[in-house]
């Protein structure tokens, strides 16, 4: 694509052997070369393993890999942009921001909890949403192909939807206990069927506040002072 080297000679050194033997390299582009030190120059950024064979007499004397790593020296940063706030439920994008020194054709895969729930993504940015409210480590691995060149992480706060929120102390207002929208009723009494609310049953026979005499005691009082007033007033007649 646009990410294009120029100028960059890698050099391999070899360990010595005999002078009539036979040399194989591979860059890992596609390039091969028969020189015993051969300079090879890459077009394009990335991470090549350089295989060198030595033969002698048609036998295998020597075998050695290289890995040439051509991404990692550009790369000075990679920090994970969030949005201000998360809230559980909701979409939100996050941003793996890349600094280097020249663009860099790079792959991301992102992790919640050490869990990858995305990959292939080559803008490095995330879309996603949360089930849970709470503290959860959010990371990404900037790739090269399959191999690692940068990660970064963060500790990410979900807060909790308006939905998920419990509701007040009582829900619906009430504090749980039994209301009397009707009257006070504090002593205890339970309406009797007729309207009234007696009194606290404190183990007393209809006692009168004033006196303390039953209702029937006073009754009966009255109708005997009666008949002894009818029976003076007879008396004084009968003398006359």
């Amino acid at each position: 694509m646009y990410k294009v080297m120029t100028g960059l000679l890698c050099f391999l050194t070899c360990t010595a052997v005999a002078s009539d033997a036979q040399y194989f390299w591979r860059f890992g582009d596609g390039s091969v070369s028969h020189e015993a030190e051969p300079e090879h120059q890459y077009e394009q950024p990335g991470i090549y393993t350089v295989t060198r064979e030595v033969y002698q007499d048609g036998k295998l004397l020597e075998s050695s890999q290289k890995l040439v790593d051509l991404i990692s020296p550009k790369i000075s940063g990679l920090v994970i942009v969030q949005p201000d706030e998360v809230v559980q439920g909701q979409n939100v994008e996050f941003l793996a921001s890349l600094t280097s020194s020249e663009p860099l054709d790079l792959n991301y895969q992102w992790f919640v909890a050490g869990e990858p729930i995305a990959s292939g993504s080559q803008t490095g940015k995330l879309t996603t949403q949360f089930a849970d409210s709470g503290i959860i480590e959010l990371s990404v691995d900037a790739m090269w192909q399959q191999t690692v060149v940068s990660s970064a992480s963060i500790q990410l706060s979900i807060e909790q939807s308006e939905n998920e929120k419990p509701d007040g102390e009582d829900g619906d207002g009430s504090d749980g206990g039994d209301e009397n929208p009707g009257g006070d009723n504090s002593d205890g009494g339970s309406d009797n069927g007729s309207g009234q609310t007696p009194g606290k049953d404190d183990g007393s026979d209809n006692k009168t506040p004033d006196t303390g005499k039953s209702n029937d005691g006073g009754s009966g009082g009255s109708l005997h002072f009666l008949m002894l007033f009818f029976a003076g007033a007879c008396a004084i007649r009968r003398r006359r």
